[in-house]
């Protein structure tokens, strides 16, 4: 059976860092996130915390941090499965719900690799707050615009964008403990015969 490319997306505080950190323990997976741990994905990450810069910039810092990590995100899939905390997904809602159109977004990033499922984990925006505490917040990291990441969410899988090979996976985290959220990711992963 050939590795798998497995992606998680979801506003903050869904439980997509938690849930694809157990699912790449458990299938002795390779765990990876953007933006990554590289000079590009450091640089994105000061501006999120608030240092100033140009939305279209952003976007191509962004679609620059993803051209080294899909390099290796191709590498390690000859060895493993990969499971990934944030991908292309990430850049087509929080960078059209800054005005950049989508044409722009797809053809910087024309180079992505598809993964072979997206697992998106949605979450009610109360408590999205509530899991996020006290922890510092990001620019995006406020009501209005979490309901608007979360609507657009929705919208690419509704709209079929950038479609995985096995499709969408779709799980409702609110009220769920960690354990059963897992189950049933793995329960859709199975029915989707991926696993």
């Amino acid at each position: 059976m050939d590795n798998k490319f497995i992606v998680f997306e979801g506003i903050d505080g869904s439980g997509k860092t938690t849930q694809s950190k157990l699912l790449s323990e458990k299938i002795n997976g390779k765990y990876t996130f953007e933006p990554t741990n590289g000079e590009i994905g450091k640089l994105i990450r000061n501006i999120l915390n608030g240092k100033k810069c140009e939305k279209e910039t952003l976007a191509l810092l962004f679609a620059a941090d993803r051209i080294e990590h899909t390099e290796e995100i191709k590498q390690n899939l000859k060895k493993s499965h990969i499971v990934c905390d944030r991908y292309i997904y990430s850049s087509v809602v929080y960078q059209s719900i800054q005005g950049i159109e989508l044409d722009f977004i797809m053809n910087i990033n024309k180079f992505a690799k598809k993964p072979d499922v997206l697992i998106f984990l949605d979450v009610d925006i109360e408590e999205s707050f509530k899991r996020m505490g006290g922890r510092s917040k990001e620019i995006f990291e406020n009501r209005e615009m979490l309901e608007k990441v979360r609507k657009k969410y929705h919208e690419i899988i509704e709209r079929r964008l950038f479609e995985p090979k096995y499709g969408y996976i779709q799980v409702d985290t609110t009220g769920k403990a960690i354990e059963e959220v897992y189950n049933e990711i793995t329960k859709e992963l199975r029915e989707k015969n991926i696993f």
